[in-house]
């Protein structure tokens, strides 16, 4: 049987609950066992010091976002592009899937090192980290959805004498919005967690680079408040993302 999709508040009560007792139960244990602030601090000094000491993290923060959102808006089309042409040339997609197979599998963090040798430490690397980072889950997820299209769709198409390019603006791009927004989405996450690697590896600025900084002199409540501004980065970015889709593929929702 269909279980029922949980209602709007449902939606939003459920991890709000969650989140107050993960984060009582981390206070309590904090305080109740008396454990030093810079092994493990609780929550809400974490928290007050991210608005305490906001003006120390915002020109990092906004490094970093300018990184992710850079490198991403050059991901997404890169990824959709060679989809498409993977999906639609035979000699494309043998001649690049094993390329894309060994960047998906490849952990970013050993070629950073590489990327700074090569070009330098600029925010630029840190870019083409993100870059190489997110398009090929875009280009896979969009590549499935562009295989799986109806056909009785391309039989319409293809009755009415549609150009090749008219086929796919027209019935494939529009029935794999779903699995293309499945790819943007997870590209997100990808390209907010090779931001912050790559600023961890190498460089003094950006949000990763402060994580570093603080864990190294002891500092361990700017250390988690660091921690903290990525999750709600890459949350606030995933769920913009979220919101653009059920704009879009209304019929999805």
């Amino acid at each position: 049987m269909k279980q029922a999709a949980p209602s709007n508040a449902t939606s939003v009560l459920a991890p709000v609950i969650m989140f107050f007792i993960l984060f009582g139960t981390w206070q309590f244990a904090t305080v109740g066992f008396d454990i030093p602030r810079w092994i493990l601090p609780n929550p809400v000094s974490i928290i007050e010091t991210m608005f305490v000491s906001f003006s120390e993290f915002a020109p990092h923060i906004g490094i970093s976002i300018v990184t992710i959102i850079c490198g991403f808006l050059v991901a997404v089309p890169i990824g959709i592009m060679l989809a498409a042409l993977i999906t639609n040339f035979k000699i494309i997609d043998t001649t690049l899937s094993p390329f894309v197979i060994f960047l998906v599998i490849t952990p970013l963090i050993t070629l950073v090192p590489l990327l700074m040798i090569w070009f330098g430490f600029g925010i630029e690397v840190k870019m083409l980290a993100v870059v190489i980072q997110s398009f090929p889950i875009v280009m896979m997820n969009s590549a499935t959805g562009f295989n799986n299209v109806e056909n009785i769709r391309l039989e319409l198409m293809k009755s009415l004498c549609a150009s090749r390019w008219q086929t796919f603006t027209m019935a494939i791009l529009p029935s794999a919005l779903p699995n293309v927004f499945t790819g943007i989405k997870l590209a997100s996450i990808f390209a907010t967690i090779a931001a912050v690697t790559s600023e961890l590896i190498g460089g003094n600025i950006g949000i990763g680079s402060q994580i570093i900084k603080y864990s190294q002199y002891m500092q361990t409540e700017k250390a988690f408040a660091c921690i903290f501004f990525t999750a709600i980065i890459g949350t606030t970015f995933y769920g913009l993302i979220n919101l653009v889709e059920r704009k879009i593929v209304r019929w999805k929702i």
